[in-house]
């Protein structure tokens, strides 16, 4: 066996990578049926009985071309008008390896086709085709053209629409690229040479001007492509478009998977989905409705026969789950959780955009590597949280904001990255992207909002998430305060839900307190308006309880100002989506909390803080062997956004000294960041002991004190 690397064959383009599946499917099919192939970085490999020299031979003296032929189009070359250069030649030829295709085309030449009914009849003449030509013949239409329940033909993605392309009519101009380049007499002089540069990318000349449709954009001219303003035909290599659409065959799905997941009339195609226009520069929001599709072709690279081959893409199963990807953004969620058969290392991902007029090109939008990624698990989580939301959003049509329609889109983009990539980094960025879509939210009324307030992940999200930054931990501890009596979760002063029923919006008494010109402001407008409702309500204790709880050195880089704040904020949004009491919560949440109790970096904690905060626990003190509970002072709150620091510090010592605690006696200087410290008396905190070891004189030292 001989293995010969061809690196004419390419996974990119599309024309390219389907140039490779003609090699493997013409060698295996017309020389040797034990050929197999497999692709080595940016070649494909096959490995077979021919030799270099004889597999050029084999392709000069012995291929014989696929009858390939779509009479239901116009321009196939057999309607007046049409052009029948290759039809002619093909049917005045006597070579041999032309019979099936001379065969093909005189049983066509006996049906009575008119142009004039041609769209009346197209449904009709594919029938024809189906039952009357022979079966080499089928393959090629099954790749480009079925038909559905109704009786209405059904177009493969793949192959434009039934083996047309605008004006560009698939089947006629291989018919004449076969006749130019094998019937010529004397035999064409470039025709070995232009052969080795299709196969081997070996420099060649006599390249001609000719179309060559979707699959190869960089020779399909137009704007801005070439010397000139304009060029619409760029110099191609014939051999290119004939293997072009010799691998095509390998693309025809299985009978039993006509049903379309793509809509309209498009035909159920191997790894074919609707179009995600995300993860490449280019993809705009309008590609969604304008794009004709998604393909993602398999690279493998282990030796496989053709047989293998063609049985793997006639499944093109992908699976989200226990149901087929139908989406760009599903399969790669498919290809994160080897719900893709096995054996596949890459897919090149197409999609096919408009961006020639009317014309469609297959765009390689990017390479994705088939890997478990954990991550996979958590977008299955989201996955009904975004169909609740398109389906929201299609409801509303166009009365739906555009900053909405953008935030959603901006969560496609951050799944995409984060299947693609992985990690805590790509986490944590598709954890903001839904806090910004929850934002836009907060601020709609209910009865112009979604069914329900989104939500209902996991708290692995939090720990997938954890990135190392600060910002994650602070957000994810404030997004973890919970309901106490009457007083709602946090989630209930950012965003307008129910108090006592976190999964429903409220139309009048609600909690919301997101006020303010900054971060600092707006949390400690939250804080002073939980504290009213605590003693409105009659609220035990202070609502400030987080199943997860912070260092207090943590929290001093909040009051330092060294955070990003619109990160903070992105995040505390996107976590109010957790679900704190999820049945996965107790042994995730004990882990988070172990690892938080060493904070990100050592900083000195801001005694006025630690003192304020002692009145701001949401349990009790442990004081002289007896529990006690400090109810925070309600112009302490006020004092700090005035930057009277030393007041409120004073008002905190009588509280503590009252209690039974010795807080120091000097006075804490006032400062421009008393907004920060109001602000952070929200955050849990792990302990009282670290706060009370700061600001309490002994003896109180060395009392007990409980976590809260």
């Amino acid at each position: 066996m001989n293995t010969l690397r061809l690196d004419g064959c390419t996974p990119e383009p599309l024309a390219s990578y389907l140039k490779a599946l003609a090699v493997l499917r013409l060698v295996s099919e017309q020389r040797d049926p034990d050929a197999c192939g497999w692709w080595d970085g940016d070649a494909f490999v096959l490995e077979s009985k021919l030799d270099r020299p004889s597999l050029v031979s084999f392709f000069l003296e012995d291929y014989a071309p696929s009858p390939f032929v779509a009479p239901w189009n116009g321009g196939s070359g057999f309607y007046p008008g049409d052009n029948t250069e290759g039809v002619n030649l093909i049917l005045s030829s006597d070579s041999i390896r032309l019979k099936c295709y001379r065969e093909t085309l005189k049983e066509i030449s006996t049906w009575q086709l008119m142009k004039a009914d041609l769209k009346s009849r197209k449904e009709k003449i594919i029938v024809q085709c189906r039952s009357r030509l022979p079966d080499v013949a089928l393959e090629w239409i099954d790749a480009a053209v079925g038909l559905t329940d109704d009786h209405k033909p059904s177009y493969a993605p793949i192959l434009g629409t039934g083996g047309n392309e605008g004006r560009l009519e698939y089947t006629n101009s291989f018919m004449r690229r076969v006749a130019n380049l094998l019937l010529s007499s004397p035999p064409h002089p470039s025709c070995a040479m232009l052969l080795r540069n299709a196969l081997f990318a070996e420099p060649t000349t006599s390249l001609s001007k000719e179309s060559v449709g979707q699959h190869d954009p960089g020779r399909a001219g137009g704007f801005n492509q070439g010397s000139g303003i304009e060029n619409k035909d760029f110099p191609t290599n014939p051999w290119n478009f004939i293997l072009t659409f010799e691998g095509s065959p390998a693309w025809a799905g299985s009978i039993t998977r006509r049903q379309s997941m793509l809509g309209g009339r498009l035909l159920a195609s191997p790894f074919t989905v609707r179009a995600s226009p995300v993860g490449y520069s280019s993809g705009a929001a309008s590609d969604a409705a304008t794009a004709r599709a998604e393909i993602w072709t398999p690279l493998w690279d282990r030796p496989a026969s053709y047989p293998e081959v063609r049985s793997f893409l006639s499944e093109g199963r992908a699976e989200v789950g226990t149901r087929p990807a139908r989406a760009g953004i599903e399969f790669a969620e498919a290809a994160s959780s080897l719900g893709v058969d096995r054996g596949v290392s890459q897919f090149v991902r197409y999609a096919l955009l408009k961006r020639r007029g009317d014309s469609y090109v297959a765009l390689p939008t990017g390479r994705f590597n088939v890997r478990f990624r954990s991550e996979s698990d958590l977008i299955r989580e989201l996955s009904p949280i975004t169909a609740r939301l398109d389906q929201f959003i299609r409801g509303t049509g166009d009365h739906c904001p555009a900053s909405v329609r953008s935030a959603r889109r901006n969560i496609d983009l951050a799944i995409y990255e984060l299947l693609l990539h992985g990690g805590p980094n790509w986490a944590s960025a598709l954890v903001r992207s839904f806090g910004a879509l929850e934002q836009q939210l907060a601020r709609r009324s209910a009865d112009k909002n979604t069914r329900r307030p989104l939500g209902g992940l996991s708290p692995r999200w939090v720990e997938s998430s954890d990135d190392g930054s600060i910002e994650v931990r602070l957000a994810a501890a404030l997004a973890s305060i919970s309901g106490d009596g009457k007083v709602g979760p946090l989630r209930a002063n950012l965003s307008p839900i129910d108090p006592l029923r976190a999964n429903q919006w409220s139309d009048s008494s609600t909690q919301t307190a997101w006020h303010g010109n900054s971060l600092a402001a707006r949390l400690a407008e939250v804080l002073a308006r939980r504290m009213m409702d605590a003693e409105r309500l009659g609220s035990g204790n202070n609502p400030v309880f987080g199943v997860l709880r912070l260092n207090p050195r943590d929290i001093a880089a909040f009051i330092e100002g060294e955070v990003n704040e619109q990160l903070l904020e992105d995040l505390l949004f996107g976590f109010t989506w957790v679900n704190w009491r999820h049945q996965a919560a107790a042994e995730v949440l004990a882990k988070i909390n172990r690892r938080w109790s060493q904070p990100v970096s050592q900083r000195i904690v801001p005694r006025a803080w630690a003192l304020l905060k002692l009145l701001f626990l949401p349990g009790p003190l442990r004081i002289n062997g007896a529990d006690v509970r400090l109810r925070a002072e309600s112009s302490v709150v006020p004092l700090l956004c005035a930057d009277r620091i030393g007041d409120a510090c004073e008002t905190a010592a009588r509280r503590l000294y009252t209690a039974g605690l010795m807080p120091p006696r000097t006075r804490f200087p006032d400062a421009a960041d008393g907004h920060r410290i109001a602000a952070a008396l929200i955050f849990p905190v792990r302990s009282s002991t670290e706060l009370m070891a700061l600001v309490i004189a002994p003896p109180a030292r060395n009392q007990e004190s409980a976590d809260v």
